[in-house]
């Protein structure tokens, strides 16, 4: 019998309360430094308006009904840099750093949009909560998009709380201009991932549709019985998160040069109006990495156990080489910005893997679709029958097909006791 793998691309609703972002993973400057406190001003410290949650709910209705993905986040429009906000402050050993505290009111997390953002070699970023609970960095010249004459956007994420602080180090020895542009801040109202454990001190989220052991009776964890034979295929694939609201997932693909570039093909449906021609560069697109759970041989699914959120790689940006729905195909071949394989240096726990493909037209006879359900863990779904060739979104089997249709076996549940 001939497998495949098929990877998901369906709108999804996901998150991660921790992840590692392309950074050094450090304290912030301030942290370890004897610095004084950021004075009070409207330039250092920008308060945002409040939400006017009526309205909001109402727009995320309207999006429900029209099968949107719930949102979780409210963008405000910004013009914030390094020249008309913030304060520099020397410190002893001649270095300097620049602060600039963010307050969006009653926001439950924070996290920034860059329409350009450049770092000098030796300098760091940084951005924390004001009670210093939670913070990410070091982000240094690895996360420079573009080149030096043509500066490109970047997204940071999430840190929990209504109050944020941005600190931009800038050592003595350096003397180039830094660009750091914040162009949109993401004010969250509601948690990225609801699931009924909660995280830290983060409160559980009341919705009970979404997160942990809410995916159908068809899926299964990555790392239980039915994934043992997929534990390469399952580190191709990632989840797309896009500003506050839109998610997609998608895989790395392989090449007729077997080189292992960073290729990564998701649906056209998920790209929201950019394409290849006229708009290809997806700045504010985040990838999520090993959102999985280690196998647990006493209860597989975690139906009786309180799993701690797992740690998930992130990589930012991507640019669109190839894209259509014109034809119905609804691909989108991507070009990240940012190579997951950096992860695979920084610990053994995760190394990429690139996914074959053929265009022979030979259906197979069984296969695999692995996935982030409802933003659950990473899922595993299997069907035994050949599938059948069909329209995107249609039922209907055998005219102009462009697409696999299948049909997915009810997955085993794989719970052993004791």
């Amino acid at each position: 019998m001939r497998k495949s793998v098929f990877t998901s691309i369906v709108f999804l609703f996901f998150g991660c309360f921790a992840y590692g972002q392309i950074s050094t993973s450090e304290e912030p400057i301030s942290f370890r430094t004897d610095v004084p406190t950021l004075r009070a001003s409207e330039k250092t410290q920008i308060i945002l308006p409040s939400l006017d949650m009526e309205k909001i709910q109402q727009e995320d209705k309207e999006d429900e009904a029209n099968g949107m993905p719930p949102r979780f986040g409210y963008i405000h429009d910004v013009s914030l840099n390094l020249e008309n906000s913030g304060e520099w402050t020397v410190l002893s050993d001649g270095s300097r750093i620049w602060r600039l505290t963010l307050h969006c009111p009653n926001a439950l997390s924070v996290n920034l949009l860059y329409n350009k953002f450049w770092l000098p070699d030796d300098t760091k970023f940084f951005i924390y909560s004001n009670d210093r609970r939670h913070s990410i960095g070091a982000f240094t010249s690895l996360n420079n998009k573009g080149s030096r004459n043509d500066i490109q956007g970047f997204a940071t994420g999430l840190v929990y709380g209504d109050q944020v602080t941005l600190e931009y180090y800038l050592p003595e020895s350096c003397t180039e201009k830094a660009t750091i542009s914040i162009s949109g801040i993401v004010h969250g109202y509601r948690y990225l991932l609801p699931n009924k454990y909660g995280y830290g001190n983060v409160p559980v989220d009341p919705r009970p549709d979404y997160g942990f052991n809410q995916s159908g009776n068809c899926q299964i964890n990555i790392n239980c019985q039915e994934g043992n034979n997929w534990q390469n295929e399952k580190r191709a694939i990632a989840l797309i998160i896009v500003n506050g609201n839109r998610n997609c997932t998608g895989s790395l693909i392989n090449n007729t040069n077997n080189d292992y570039y960073r290729y990564f093909l998701t649906a056209n449906h998920c790209l929201g109006g950019y394409d290849a021609i006229n708009n290809p560069n997806l700045k504010y697109w985040t990838f999520y990495w090993n959102y999985e759970l280690p196998p647990n041989p006493n209860d597989c699914n975690y139906n009786n156990s309180n799993p701690s959120e797992p740690m998930a790689f992130s990589t930012s940006g991507a640019k669109i080489l190839a894209n259509d729905f014109a034809n119905s195909s609804d691909f989108a071949l991507l070009e990240l910005t940012e190579d997951p394989m950096y992860f695979s240096n920084q610990t053994p726990s995760y190394y990429p893997y690139y996914l074959g493909w053929d265009c022979s037209g030979n259906a197979g006879t069984g296969g695999v679709g692995i996935h982030h359900p409802k933003g659950d863990i990473k899922k595993i779904s299997s069907y035994i029958i050949t599938p059948q060739s069909t329209n995107y979104l249609s039922d209907a089997v055998g005219v102009n097909g462009n697409h696999w249709r299948v049909t997915w076996s009810l997955a085993r549940k794989w719970i052993q006791k004791g």
